[in-house]
């Protein structure tokens, strides 16, 4: 099984402007709503793809309930701990260039009494040889070391573990050594104090030490440029596909779901990647944060080169 936590999920609120003025009036066109939350959008994925996974986290209120109504409607399966307040609605603008700004709610107060009943929930879900993919911000109230925390405990399960966060929820998880992490090149670099006109070589030395730390694999995200994928055998280098952008929303949380995906399937490491890459670059070519399909996802398999160093 495939469980995903989303301890922040949102209604995402998706809109594009022809051009984008700051302290000026934009008027908002195309406009999408969407369950939204990164381990949500990783859930959509894998079910695109044909597997299975199971949603949990926190939802609060009339948002909460509007998200439960859609992962209905989408065949999600999911079990979340209902809180207090209501759950967050983030705004996501794209201009003409596919440039985006993104305004998101921080989410309401969680109690330590409902983190805590959280934690339980989850571990009790939790079977030997599961795949969790832990990923995105954590609501007002849950520590940074939240993600260190849940890893400790779902490893002691016999479980693996996929980490996809950033900032402090990145550094802390990381202590614990998740089976996979994918940091994009901003947040690796803000991680190991280094520039980010570092060259791709450079970036994957600073990686590889990562690996020391019991992390299997490492897969760094390059946005538009493509990924490199780390192992303790293998650095592969992938360019970004050629393809016509429609929302780079949620590509980075499709890869993550190709990921989980290829891994409960006992994927090699090359059709993986290819797996992983095509998910994420079909992701662009969708609207609002939906993940593309399986057909999209296997014709652009046919066009992921990877280059081995």
């Amino acid at each position: 099984m495939i469980i995903t936590v989303t301890l922040n999920p949102a209604i995402d609120k998706t809109a594009h402007v022809e051009k984008m003025i700051p302290n000026g009036l934009n008027r908002l066109n195309n406009i999408i709503l969407d369950v939204g939350g990164k381990g949500i959008n990783v859930s959509k994925a894998i079910k695109e793809l044909g597997g299975k996974s199971i949603c949990t986290g926190f939802v609060a209120g009339s948002n909460g309930k509007w998200i439960e109504d859609k992962l209905d409607s989408l065949g999600l399966e999911y079990k979340f701990r209902h809180v207090e307040g209501n759950t967050r609605i983030n705004l996501k603008v794209l201009d003409r260039d596919m440039n985006l700004t993104e305004l998101n709610d921080t989410g309401d107060q969680i109690s330590e009494s409902d983190l805590r009943y959280l934690k339980e929930d989850l571990i009790e879900m939790v079977k030997p040889n599961d795949i969790v993919v832990l990923a995105g911000s954590v609501p007002s109230g849950v520590p940074v070391t939240i993600y260190q925390e849940l890893i400790t405990m779902i490893k002691a399960k016999g479980a693996k573990v996929i980490l996809d966060a950033d900032g402090d929820l990145f550094t802390q998880g990381i202590k614990a050594s998740p089976t996979l992490i994918k940091p994009n090149k901003y947040e690796l670099c803000k991680y190991f104090g280094i520039s980010e006109e570092v060259n791709d070589v450079e970036l994957v030395s600073h990686a590889k030490k990562l690996l020391y730390k019991g992390i299997e694999t490492v897969v760094i995200s390059l946005g538009s440029r493509g990924a490199i994928f780390i192992t303790n055998e293998e650095t592969a280098y992938v360019k970004g596909l050629n393809i016509i952008a429609h929302s780079a929303v949620g590509a980075g949380d499709s890869m993550v779901g190709a990921l989980a995906y290829g891994i409960s399937e006992d994927l090699e490491l090359i059709p993986l990647i290819k797996l992983a890459v095509a998910t994420s670059a079909g992701a662009v070519m969708t609207k609002g944060t939906k993940a593309p399909s399986r057909s999209v996802v296997e014709m652009l398999m046919k066009e992921v080169e990877i280059d081995f160093r």
